[in-house]
């Protein structure tokens, strides 16, 4: 096409007057802008293709992963609670690093009691997602201990029925990815805010002020810092208060240490030292005007 072009402009300019300098730059000059539009729009067409590919092999993914989720969901009357113990858990359980039950497909289905009520335990090593990559980028068994957490909690105490691969895309889409280092502390209130639910930075980290928020309708969400807990940032979910004055949590990527006590004091020291959004400790409850009726 761009050789005909050339053939045509050229005998035009042969027919009708002589070539001069100019003629000659000022035809080279159109036919490179002609084929320099013709190659960009073939690049650009070839992008689009690329593009639209890449996307359906990402929903036949999805699909296929939420189709997995389905099958392996139990209707929510048959979801066992979690088995508690006695057993006081000890500072180096909780690590970023997940330890999941030694099993390959291993699905987590579990209920847990917390000062909210029931709220259903989801895991990163649960084989329903734990290959997910987060952000396109990120396995869930390694970086998703955020949008595991919000997902318990806004899938049990919110109007809204979400997994972690639902956070882990809504974390993505809203700016609280952080690539190759989980997610941003913005995480846990832009998500949870969002989805209706009450969250307030809670500045007196004391143990006297924790338990009174968790006898008062709240659960914590507590961002666990490098120390004798874990080596890297890990969020946590402190659920409630037993009659001893030790706590329970929902831990996503131990699934043995949501059935032991802890010691709310081990806990408060070993928060994370970051102050950003309102971290390292978040109080989270539910809306007066959403909150069941009893019965």
């Amino acid at each position: 096409m761009a050789l005909s072009a050339a053939a045509v402009v050229t005998s035009l300019f042969v027919y009708f007057r002589p070539f001069t300098t100019t003629d000659v730059w000022i035809a080279a000059k159109n036919l490179y802008s002609y084929v320099d539009e013709q190659i960009t729009d073939i690049q650009e067409r070839r992008r689009e293709r690329l593009k639209k590919k890449e996307e359906q092999l990402a929903a036949a993914k999805r699909a296929e992963l939420m189709e997995k989720q389905e099958e392996l969901s139990p209707p929510s009357e048959t979801v066992p609670y979690i088995d508690r113990s006695a057993n006081m858990g000890e500072a180096d359980s909780i690590n970023a690093e997940p330890v999941f039950i030694p099993q390959e497909d291993a699905v987590f289905i579990f209920m847990l009691d917390t000062a909210l009520g029931p709220m259903l335990y989801y895991s990163q090593g649960d084989t329903r997602w734990k290959d997910y990559l987060y952000g396109g980028l990120d396995p869930m068994s390694s970086y998703g201990c955020g949008p595991v957490c919000v997902a318990m909690i806004i899938n049990s105490f919110s109007s809204s029925r979400v997994t972690p691969i639902d956070m882990a895309d809504w974390s993505a889409a809203n700016g609280n990815y952080a690539r190759h280092s989980g997610s941003y502390h913005s995480l846990i209130p832009d998500s949870l805010t969002a989805f209706g639910l009450n969250v307030e930075s809670v500045a007196d980290r004391s143990v006297e002020n924790a338990e009174n928020l968790l006898r008062t309708g709240h659960i914590l969400v507590a961002l666990m810092g490098k120390g004798s807990l874990t080596d890297n940032g890990h969020f946590i979910i402190i659920a409630n208060l037993n009659d001893r004055g030790n706590v329970y949590i929902a831990d996503p990527a131990n699934y043995e240490n949501c059935t032991k006590e802890w010691d709310l004091q081990l806990l408060m020291d070993e928060l994370k030292g970051s102050y950003d959004s309102g971290a390292p400790l978040w109080a989270v409850s539910v809306p007066e005007t959403d909150a069941a009726e009893p019965e």
